[in-house]
């Protein structure tokens, strides 16, 4: 089971998130009229601190650029630790899903995420307590004591979270002994604790299309079972299967339509489409629902609602548009299935007794 091979980078990416936060503290120096004169960016690096120290310390040669003595002020960060947090912990059976790119017919999906909180500590160096202090006024008013950053977790799923990162403390070290020959470095060590989430595998999976809901009631007389079935229903016509109908079949005066063998009842729902390179039929609106009102074999009007229709409150023709190629086409199964997953439908709904 744990052989599963899975890497979603959330601990790299939440390192980077955290320390992209830092990258650009700027340090400014002004003459006597208040004027900068220079400003310094202040360098970050991921390591731990004593490793900096340790530079700080060496003498510098020109053998290799691990020898190369480096300069204050400067800021590093570590991740410290992980722990698990069980104040955020989600319902193990939840399903997060996603359409697959490229492909609407599939879908991404993953258990529900496992919170983790991740310890990271970050050290301001420098040689004076006015450069620590000028960095420390750019960083914590930002900590009240949260600052949220999002992150996308899983890329391809675009499973976004904001992981807030919390200031714990502040603590200060001055390492100033000696005489004077030996350089002095002021630490300012700030503890943080970012709140982040880990996922398990995603797998791929077809789109669910149907729904099945059993419903039994049991009793020691006339127990009964009831399946409730939902499948996603198209709201409008989706492959112009209608008839053509020429611009000239609309009549204005009757505001009539003439379709030879139409098919159609009163009642019917039908989507209007106009023909694709011509002009829409004046009172019309195209990829629109209406509702049929039945003349005869050959002639119909629509209406706005299914009301409306069986009161005969026909849809005013202001004009017939151009082209040759009008549909009225009836909703049915063949639409219903060319439903993907991110358009809009409603559902169809039956109930079966057992």
């Amino acid at each position: 089971m744990l052989g599963t091979h899975f890497y979603h980078e959330i601990i790299r990416k939440t390192i980077i998130g955290f320390g992209t936060l830092f990258n650009n503290i700027e340090l400014h120096r002004t003459d006597n009229a208040g004027q900068v004169i220079q400003t310094l960016k202040v360098p970050l690096n991921y390591g731990p601190r004593e490793k900096f120290l340790a530079r700080i310390e060496a003498e510098p040669t020109l053998d290799g650029r691990a020898d190369t003595q480096i300069t204050l002020p400067r800021m590093s960060f570590e991740m410290k630790g992980i722990q698990y947090d069980p104040t955020r912990k989600l319902g193990p059976i939840q399903l997060s899903r996603a359409e697959k790119e490229g492909d609407t017919k599939k879908s991404y999906s993953t258990y529900a995420p496992v919170p983790y909180n991740v310890e990271f500590e970050l050290s301001i160096l420098s040689k004076n307590n006015e450069d620590s202090v000028e960095i420390l006024e750019q960083i914590l008013p930002y900590f009240q004591p949260v600052f949220n950053i999002t992150i996308n977790l899983i890329s391809k799923m675009s499973e976004k979270k904001d992981i807030p990162i919390i200031l714990n403390s502040v603590g200060i070290q001055d390492d100033y002994e000696s005489d004077f020959t030996t350089r002095r470095t002021l630490i300012h060590t700030l503890q943080f604790t970012a709140k982040t989430y880990l996922y398990g595998p995603v797998t791929t999976a077809d789109v669910i299309k149907k729904v099945n809901v059993d419903i039994s009631a049991a009793m020691e007389v006339g127990s009964r079972y009831v399946r409730y079935s939902a499948t996603p229903a198209a709201p409008t016509d989706l492959n112009r299967d209608g008839s053509s109908i020429p611009f000239g079949s609309f009549n204005v005066a009757s505001n009539t339509i003439t379709l030879p063998s139409h098919g159609f009842i009163t009642g019917d729902k039908v989507t209007y489409n106009k023909d694709a390179s011509g002009q829409v039929v004046g009172g019309l609106t195209d990829k629109q629902n209406y509702f049929v009102i039945r003349i005869d074999d050959s002639n119909f009007r629509v209406a706005k609602s299914k009301s409306y229709a069986r009161q005969g409150f026909a849809v005013d023709i202001t004009s017939q548009g151009t082209g040759g190629d009008n549909k009225f086409s009836v909703i049915n199964d063949a639409d219903h299935i060319l439903v993907e997953a991110d358009d809009d439908f409603g559902f169809n709904e039956s109930f079966t007794n057992y």
